[in-house]
């Protein structure tokens, strides 16, 4: 762990606030953290607390604390959240920690020359509803959206998954760390989004130079063909190894 910060009590103590069978957001982030650390062990995790016991939030704080972790030494940002509309200050800030630009011209001065690789969970609607800021996620932007696959490397059912959805990652009966020294099972791509910004991880560990739209690219470019049932939608699983050791556009063959 590295400092963090909470942003909805405005202090350096990012604990999960509430309690169990009460809020049902608690424990969410620790389960988070946790499958990061199951994938890539050696990795700092930076907590930031965006969202209240009731896991709310709003898009100032959630812009505020991009900034702060681009300030802060961060490389990788998950964001296991969602929402229905979208906001043009959210997409303009993912565009901007890519490479400085946006298409509409804003610049953000806050971050410098700090860059970020975005892993976003897609959504748990079950269908192409589109929810952002996974919805305007692009490997040409460093951030990647993800939707969750089963056991089975099919794609979940609860899982989120339209023309922007280009990953997937394992989401269903996820075990992992939750508050209290426990452990739960959780689904949903909320659990798929952290196994990828563990790879992404991996891949910036091995190779240092790589910027953000390049870390979204090895990713998706290595990554595993799976079934889904329809052979008109295409649907790739990421591959922790491939995405280390292949140099695209070799092809990931499990």
């Amino acid at each position: 762990m590295v400092q963090g910060y909470d942003f909805v009590d405005g202090d350096t103590d990012p604990s999960e606030v509430g309690a169990p069978y009460v809020n049902p957001a608690y424990g969410h982030g620790t389960h988070v953290s946790g499958i990061i650390a199951l994938v890539a062990p050696e990795a700092r995790i930076m907590p930031i607390r965006v969202l209240d016991e009731n896991g709310e939030g709003d898009f100032w704080r959630i812009a505020e604390a991009i900034v702060w972790a681009a300030n802060h030494g961060a490389d990788v940002v998950n964001i296991s959240f969602g929402y229905p509309q979208q906001t043009q200050l959210l997409r303009d800030l993912l565009d901007a920690c890519s490479d400085g630009t946006t298409t509409t011209g804003k610049t953000f001065p806050e971050i410098g020359i700090n860059r970020l690789f975005f892993s976003i969970a897609a959504g748990n609607s079950g269908d192409s509803t589109f929810i952002y800021p996974a919805a305007d996620a692009d490997d040409s932007n460093g951030s990647l959206a993800i939707g969750a696959s089963t056991r089975f490397d099919r794609l979940a059912q609860f899982s989120t998954f339209h023309n922007r959805v280009k990953l997937v990652a394992p989401g269903e009966n996820i075990v992992s760390a939750i508050p209290g020294d426990r452990y739960a099972f959780w689904s949903g791509t909320s659990m798929a989004a952290p196994i990828v910004s563990a790879v992404a991880a991996l891949v910036k560990a091995r190779y240092p130079n790589l910027n953000p739209v390049e870390i979204a690219e090895r990713v998706e470019q290595t990554s595993v063909r799976i079934s889904y049932g329809n052979p008109q939608i295409r649907i790739n699983r990421v591959d922790a190894l491939c995405a280390v050791t292949l140099i695209p556009p070799a092809t990931c063959n499990p």
